[in-house]
């Protein structure tokens, strides 16, 4: 009787630190995916300046069924060779309701030697498309930091979501700019459903 008795209370012990560690489980689930959430939203509170110093801020995503938001770097020389088709890619989705913006991760925090380089690096590939210098700091800075290969294109959507994976590369390579084209008609088509 004794033995039984031990025996249920052990089980019932074990039990309690199962349902603790399921408990555990889920609310480490509900917060990664919480974390998700905000780290694929890092353009919700979004504001930087042009190279003109005029101000942005997330507004530049509700004008847009899409935002092709292109991170690089003036010494990256893959970033480089794909500024004319990212110039090209600009004007074909411009009718579609599509920008591309580029974000030089060395023009942080209005870096101004580095903003007058890159500016110098656009115009030199023929590249008009907008390109912003953002804070650091900032949660669009944060995320451009975590970035380990360049260049790195994501898309983000009329709400400020990033849609889909990164591409990693440069969108020179015609696979990656057909691949591009598909994932960026599919954000216009599921923006234009939703009207």
């Amino acid at each position: 009787m004794n033995t039984l008795t031990t025996d249920i209370e052990t089980i019932r012990k074990i039990e309690e630190q199962i349902a603790e560690i399921e408990k555990k489980d889920t609310t480490s689930e509900s917060a990664d995916a919480n974390d998700n959430s905000g780290s694929t939203s890092p353009f919700h509170n979004f504001s930087g300046q042009d190279y003109d110093g005029n101000t942005v801020d997330e507004s530049l995503f509700s004008g847009n069924a899409v935002t092709v938001i292109n991170f690089w770097f003036t010494g990256c020389k893959p970033c480089v060779a794909e500024l004319s088709k990212l110039n090209e890619l600009n004007d074909a989705i411009k009718s579609m309701g599509g920008e591309v913006i580029g974000i030089n991760t060395e023009t942080f925090d209005g870096n101004e030697t580095a903003i007058k380089e890159a500016a110098a690096v656009l115009e030199s590939q023929g590249a008009k498309y907008r390109n912003l210098s953002i804070d650091a700091s900032s949660d669009a800075g944060k995320y451009a930091s975590d970035i380990m290969a360049f260049p790195t294109t994501i898309l983000v959507d009329r709400n400020g979501n990033i849609v889909g994976d990164p591409m990693l590369g440069g969108i020179d390579n015609q696979d990656n700019y057909d691949t591009l084209m598909k994932q960026i008609q599919s954000v216009i088509d599921a923006d234009n459903a939703n009207k």
